[in-house]
């Protein structure tokens, strides 16, 4: 029983990174029905940046995170402007523009290179690592923090989507953004939009993940994957669909690894994935949300 709590709450926590990507990834792809390759570019630099901020110039974690988020931020900008909306406005198929995020966020990774260099670096937490006895389980602060910060980003984005004017302009232009501009909305706001809110929720999770993980320039690859079939998995066009699909990766993950091997770990979520999209092609969520909208 106590192997099986540690296990569970492994893959809660491993699950709501993932969740988190996962999130991102369908706010941009609901208003703009583009997967964004360079999203977990920003989980890189949310956990690099922290280093950049609070190792090297010392600096106070309450000012480090809004530094990090500036970071982020400013990278989406450029994506926006830079990528984006210059191929929208050259007519450019979603497709094409997918290629382009591939391609900034090669960019990325280069400029991460030169920057931080090829080695793993140690994050600092923003928690405590030491290990904290809640019931049955033996968790850290900072494991309680990653979980906190999905529950939190999902009732944000609940809040925002379904509460508010805002997200219902959102939610319009994810349904028809032609429909949407002839009723007066202005679709490049709404994307710029999630194109921000996608690379705080990614960095913050940089943020988070870092001290488990480590910081390396590589480290946004494995997690954007994670990530894009969370996404898959629940359902790509709504982000809760996406993060349940993460939470579920993340439960198979710790599962088979505790009472099987990790090898068989990804084979088998590939597997599960391909059999979901075979009996619900748009995940096991999206049709539900689909409908709510």
């Amino acid at each position: 029983m106590e192997k099986l709590s540690y296990l569970i709450l492994s893959g809660v926590t491993n699950g709501s990174v993932y969740g988190l990507i996962g999130l991102s990834l369908s706010i941009i792809y609901g208003s703009s029905r583009v997967i964004n390759f360079a999203q977990g570019d920003f989980v890189m630099l949310g956990a690099l940046s922290a280093i950049m901020f609070v190792t090297t110039f010392n600096l106070p974690w309450f000012i480090a995170i809004p530094g990090v988020i500036g970071v982020v931020m400013l990278t989406a900008l450029a994506l926006n402007y830079g990528v984006y909306r210059p191929m929208v406005r050259r007519k450019a198929p979603p497709l094409t523009i997918m290629m382009g995020t591939l391609g900034a966020s090669i960019m990325i990774y280069g400029i991460g290179l030169l920057v931080w260099g090829p080695d793993q670096k140690f994050v600092p937490a923003l928690l405590s690592l030491k290990p904290l006895i809640v019931g049955p389980l033996i968790t850290n602060p900072q494991q309680l923090a990653i979980i906190a910060t999905f529950a939190a980003f999902l009732v944000l984005t609940w809040y925002i989507l379904y509460r508010t004017r805002f997200g219902l302009s959102i939610r319009a232009t994810g349904v028809d953004p032609k429909v949407a501009l002839l009723m007066g909305i202005r679709s490049e706001r709404i994307v710029l939009f999630s194109f921000l809110f996608s690379a705080t929720v990614s960095g913050i999770a940089g943020v988070l993940v870092g001290p488990l993980l480590g910081g390396q320039i590589g480290m946004g690859l494995m997690l954007i994957v994670k990530g894009f079939l969370a996404a898959i998995l629940g359902g790509l066009g709504s982000p809760f669909a996406a993060a349940a699909g993460g939470i579920a990766i993340g439960m198979m993950e710790a599962l088979m690894a505790g009472y099987g091997t990790s090898l068989y770990a990804e084979p088998a979520i590939f597997m599960l994935i391909l059999l979901v999209l075979f009996v619900r092609p748009y995940g096991l969520l999206g049709d539900y949300e689909a409908e709510r909208r």
